[in-house]
């Protein structure tokens, strides 16, 4: 295309464009703050999962029309760094189904009224899923951790959360003292068994189907003490953090340097302006001949 420029001059004009975009791009390479991707795992505990989301699109509000006020009473001085907040369920179907036999029940009798495979997608199913993935776009490396940590603070300030957590450790405490207490017991009857049955007289608890039955409801009780000391480390607080991955680069289909980026751009612009005027030049040489 540059090619049907004539003159010399349209080469040093040529020369001075790319002078000038790459001294452009050097310019925003130098001062460019780049965004990074912060990808955590989390979970909303004591049916907080609505919550959560909400808070997810009230920040993404206000970040959208600027409320800096807002955003300096969640993250003080880093208000300005935070981009954007994502938030998406990790769809476990496994996990989901394997909490509780209500949960079958739940999966069995929604799954009737539409198709299967857009139950499982379905965002209005999400509270169902114990896990949750969020993406956190933050300009910046130093601040990614001070303000990921003040939004799970505001995320954990719910009073009537906190009072569910209260009343949810107390439970579970008592429920694995019960576990402990149950199991103690079962095995002073396993030993109590054994040892009539090793001395050969005719009282015992039944017969060896007892003693099997007695191993077997201990296993059953150590599961569920399993299960229950899970949950009291998982639900020790609303939402929960899991995982987090900070500083991530972000995927970008071309990942150019600015210095390059603007030479190329002004050289494509200044090309197309000259082609399009040797275009109009033509036609109207073409229109005069007629």
């Amino acid at each position: 295309m540059c090619n049907l420029l004539p003159g010399a001059k349209y080469f040093f004009l040529l020369i001075a464009i790319v002078i000038i975009g790459f001294g452009i791009g050097l310019y925003k390479d130098y001062n460019e703050i780049k965004s990074y991707n912060n990808e955590l795992i989390v979970i909303p505990n004591f049916g907080s999962v609505d919550y959560l989301y909400d808070k997810v699109k009230e920040l993404n509000s206000k970040i959208a029309s600027k409320d800096s006020i807002y955003l300096k009473q969640v993250l003080d001085t880093n208000y300005s760094k935070l981009n954007l907040i994502e938030i998406e369920p990790i769809v476990d179907l496994y996990n989901f189904i394997s909490e509780s036999r209500q949960n079958i029940d739940i999966l069995k009798i929604i799954s009737q009224n539409q198709d299967f495979s857009e139950y499982v997608e379905n965002m209005a199913t999400s509270k169902y899923y114990k896990y949750h993935r969020m993406q956190i776009s933050i300009k910046g490396k130093n601040s990614s951790e001070k303000i990921i940590a003040d939004l799970f603070k505001y995320f954990n300030e719910n009073e009537y959360f906190q009072e569910y957590q209260e009343i949810y450790k107390k439970t579970k405490d008592i429920e694995v003292q019960e576990h402990y207490v149950m199991i103690a017991q079962l095995d002073s009857l396993i030993k109590a068994n054994y040892n009539i049955q090793k001395e050969g007289t005719s009282v015992s608890v039944s017969n060896n189907a007892d003693q099997y039955n007695l191993v077997e409801k201990k296993r059953q009780i150590i599961d569920n003490l399993q299960r229950l000391q899970i949950q009291q480390n998982d639900y020790t607080i609303p939402i929960k953090k899991v995982s987090a991955n900070y500083n991530m680069e972000p995927e970008k289909l071309l990942n150019i340097s600015n210095k390059v980026k603007y030479p190329l751009l002004f050289v494509f612009l200044f090309c197309l302006v000259f082609f399009i005027l040797y275009i109009f030049k033509n036609l109207r040489i073409y229109a005069n001949s007629k």
